[in-house]
């Protein structure tokens, strides 16, 4: 399971997410092509050519909920 840190600003402070569950959701609701960008500032998500900076962005660009896929949620 990949996880990175995401700041929420509903809770004020870092969540982890899972990122391979965020984007099996968005895979199967877009069937879009997800692309991993390797960058000099972390990773960064390409679908269908365009970018995505951060896990909240891309949820968002989505209509889904970051928060749905961090870890303390995914365990409950």
């Amino acid at each position: 399971m990949k996880t990175a840190k995401e700041f929420s600003d509903t809770a004020k402070r870092d969540v982890n997410v899972d990122v391979d569950a965020l984007l099996a959701a968005i895979n199967e609701v877009s069937e879009s092509r997800i692309q991993r960008v390797q960058d000099d500032e972390g990773q960064r998500v390409s679908v269908d050519g365009r970018e995505y900076h951060t896990w909240r962005e891309l949820a968002e660009a989505f209509e889904l909920d970051v928060h749905d896929f961090s870890i303390s949620e995914i365990n409950r």
